[in-house]
């Protein structure tokens, strides 16, 4: 049955679970198009009816999504996550060149648990928590620059609002980025997406360690290749 799939791109799966490459602009949930909707039209219903998204990713952002598939699974994987009992690495496309480095970097301000704007990314100064993004440049344009990126803590649009306090924000980011920045690269490159890419997974489901991996997408080579 789930290897019809045709819509959402299923990487790998187990009896009560199921891992996507969420495409950008589709939400995980509350959208009569979300995640949770797609999938039961994929996997018609019946046995999968239950479907439970166990970690938050942007609409905006593409990807590895974990998906339970009855309430036991979601609630113990979910546990996982919030135990951070999984590493998860992104990829962030950046405005601007910064100049590769094998050495891992850091960002460590503080910054709200919630979303917030491009006029104060960190959110009020009573609501700053605790925030630790690791990063290292894997290449760069005169334009872009290429990041991978371990989060170290779980809050709310951490990387956006990071690369965007550090004067890099992600292209295509239209909550912390410049809208005319995002206008211009839009038209120049034709595509109008938010560059930060969930590319892979370490978690250990029902006793055994797994490792997922979703291969970054092709415009991300468009921007840096300037084609």
């Amino acid at each position: 049955m789930l290897h019809n799939m045709v819509n959402l791109p299923i990487i790998a799966h187990g009896p009560s679970w199921l891992v996507i490459n969420k495409p950008s602009g589709v939400s995980v949930h509350n959208d009569p198009q979300d995640v949770v909707q797609l999938l039961r039209k994929q996997l018609k219903a019946g046995t999968f009816e239950d479907i439970h998204p166990v970690h938050r990713l942007d609409k905006e952002t593409s990807g590895l999504l974990l998906i339970a598939l009855n309430a036991k699974a979601a609630k113990d994987l979910a546990e996982k996550f919030q135990a951070r009992d999984c590493k998860k690495i992104y990829f962030a496309l950046l405005r601007g060149s910064i100049p590769p480095s094998e050495l891992w970097q850091s960002w460590n301000q503080p910054i709200s648990d919630k979303a917030e704007g491009r006029k104060n990314p960190q959110g009020l100064a009573k609501d700053r928590v605790e925030a630790h993004t690791d990063f290292h440049v894997v290449k760069s344009s005169k334009y872009f620059s290429l990041i991978e990126v371990k989060l170290m803590t779980g809050r709310q649009h951490q990387i956006r609002k990071h690369s965007a306090l550090a004067k890099h924000s992600i292209v295509g980011d239209a909550r912390y980025g410049d809208p005319k920045y995002n206008e211009r690269m839009a038209d120049l490159y034709g595509t109008e997406r938010m560059f930060l890419h969930a590319a892979r997974l370490k978690i250990s489901i029902d006793g055994q360690e797994h490792v997922f991996e979703a291969p970054l997408p092709e415009d991300f080579e468009k921007l840096l290749k300037g084609t």
